[in-house]
């Protein structure tokens, strides 16, 4: 049997030694089998995952450089709420300053890396695959979406920016990544759902200042998630204040009215960060992604 695929791609967040990279996925993973209804057997024999990890380790040494430098007398300080506010800052919007980075794009090497090894073959034996995706990681499988399907030529997937060794001698360190266009047909053709949970899309449409700058802002946001046989369902929590609901905002292009794009509120925890990042685990987000994958 053919499988279905479901990418796990995460947020941002400081990856802590001893914690294990996969466990937000076990729990949501685990949650789909129960609500299922299938055994494990039954539905790891039609669905398989592949887990993301772009927390890898020149990006904590790179944040982890910067705030022991920045704020040495912190790290004795567990107690200070300082500690916590720093640490948000340094390790959660670090992550979104690299991500947006000009360069070479670190973060989306990885992830594309860590998919395709996984994806390729099971594409081309049939399998399908949808993406679910949490906090920053909803915007990188966006921007991955975006650029699958838009433009339409096969030949200019620009989703990982190509190195440039003789403006950055650095990228030539970097292994070549080539992807041709017969595979891109394949992701194209194979893609069936988009999950997001806690995402921030709706903010980073602001660094595009072509989608705001003349005319009624956002009339030309473009939904990648189309055709027939296709969804995108945007879990948030009103009180989760990353979570931006994402439908009236691309309904303003009335060419994204035809597509199936449902903001879905659900109940994840109080306060900004248990409701940021209880969505892995919460019952309802595993039953409506269950039924759609059924």
């Amino acid at each position: 049997m053919r499988k279905h695929y479901l990418i796990f791609i995460h947020g941002m967040g400081e990856r802590q030694p001893d914690q294990n990279p996969n466990s937000s996925y076990d729990d949501l993973w685990e949650r789909l089998i129960k609500k299922s209804g299938k055994s494990i057997d039954e539905f790891e024999g039609q669905f398989g995952r592949i887990c993301t990890n772009w927390h890898v380790d020149p990006l904590q040494r790179a944040a982890h450089t910067m705030f022991n430098a920045s704020f040495p007398q912190l790290q004795n300080q567990p107690l200070n709420p300082m500690r916590g506010i720093r640490g948000f800052i340094s390790f959660l919007m670090g992550d979104v300053v690299a991500y947006v980075s000009e360069d070479v794009n670190f973060i989306r090497r990885t992830v594309w890396t860590q998919i395709w090894k996984d994806l390729h073959d099971p594409l081309e034996q049939g399998a399908t695959y949808s993406i679910i995706a949490h906090s920053l990681g909803s915007v990188i499988a966006f921007d991955y979406l975006f650029h699958l399907f838009y433009p339409k030529d096969e030949d200019d997937f620009s989703f990982i920016p190509k190195p440039d060794p003789v403006a950055r001698p650095e990228d030539s360190n970097l292994e070549a990544i080539t992807i041709k266009p017969e595979e891109i047909k394949l992701l194209r053709k194979q893609f069936r759902h988009f999950f997001t949970m806690g995402s921030p899309i709706g903010l980073f449409m602001m660094r595009k200042g072509s989608l705001w700058m003349e005319g009624e802002p956002f009339t030309k946001l473009y939904n990648p998630v189309r055709d027939q046989g296709r969804s995108w369902y945007n879990f948030w929590d009103s009180e989760d204040a990353i979570a931006y609901p994402l439908a009236e905002l691309f309904k303003r292009n009335p060419e994204n009215n035809n597509q199936i794009l449902v903001d879905i509120p659900v109940e994840t925890g109080f306060l900004i960060f248990d409701s940021h990042t209880g969505y892995w685990d919460n019952s309802d987000v595993a039953q409506k992604i269950a039924n759609v994958i059924a």
